[in-house]
């Protein structure tokens, strides 16, 4: 399974031209791995981009970050002070993740959530925290994170474009406590969405993940969507 199934960016219409290049790579280049943050991340960094710095220094970040691939390269980037060196380290930490790394992911999101102030962005690493941690087997700090989360993703007076990565989150927490009931109840707002709202998006993914409840087994359900997603 990919990252095709997240909310992809059907609407560009009010992204700058320049800004696309970066939309672009962030589609193309995912990492066919457990998708923690959907692709309305692209839109989040584009805006930071925008508002945030001069044009010739947004163009020398786009360039920056549009070419790195690779955990060397964004911790290049990082290295850099470019003004595009905060969204780098997003990308580095999800980089190590995908890379079977979560123990250096959750150091870089720690350090995220230490230096930046942009809520935004600092919802991005709470979320990319949260699965590092489960990564990592810390359920019960994860779940913590989560209840600690949740007023301001999940429960926000409008839709946030991370709420259903949360609850996928807290789904797959929630078995691994031993609970398939509560797990599977967790995922009932995705489930019964309606078509138009933003967690509809994630049908596909929250279907994957109570077949993973229903087949759940003490070995990690990190490491069965892990396996799920490399199909």
């Amino acid at each position: 399974m990919s990252n095709k199934i997240l909310p992809n960016l059907k609407d560009v219409s009010r992204v700058p031209e320049e800004l696309l290049p970066v939309l672009h790579w962030w589609q193309d280049r995912g990492p066919k791995t457990l998708a923690y943050v959907g692709a309305a991340v692209a839109v989040v960094i584009a805006g930071y981009l925008w508002v945030e710095s001069a044009r010739t220094k947004r163009e020398a970040a786009i360039e920056a970050i549009s070419s790195a691939a690779t955990v060397e390269d964004y911790e290049a980037v990082v290295a850099s002070n470019a003004p595009v060196a905060p969204l780098a380290k997003l990308n580095l930490a999800r980089e190590l993740y995908a890379a079977g790394e979560p123990e250096g992911a959750l150091a870089v999101y720690d350090e995220v959530l230490s230096d930046m102030d942009e809520p935004a962005l600092r919802d991005i690493a709470v979320v990319g925290r949260i699965c590092s941690l489960e990564a990592l087997g810390r359920v019960d700090e994860a779940l913590a994170a989560v209840a600690e989360a949740e007023p301001a993703i999940v429960n926000a007076e409008k839709p946030h474009y991370l709420a259903g990565d949360l609850i996928l989150a807290k789904a797959r927490l929630t078995c691994q406590k031993g609970d398939k009931a509560a797990a599977k109840a967790v995922l009932a707002p995705i489930l019964t969405a309606a078509d138009e709202a933003p967690l509809a998006t994630y049908k596909p993914q929250a279907e994957l993940t109570q077949s993973m409840i229903d087949a759940y087994t003490p070995k990690s359900l990190f490491d069965k969507a892990a396996e799920a997603t490399a199909q």
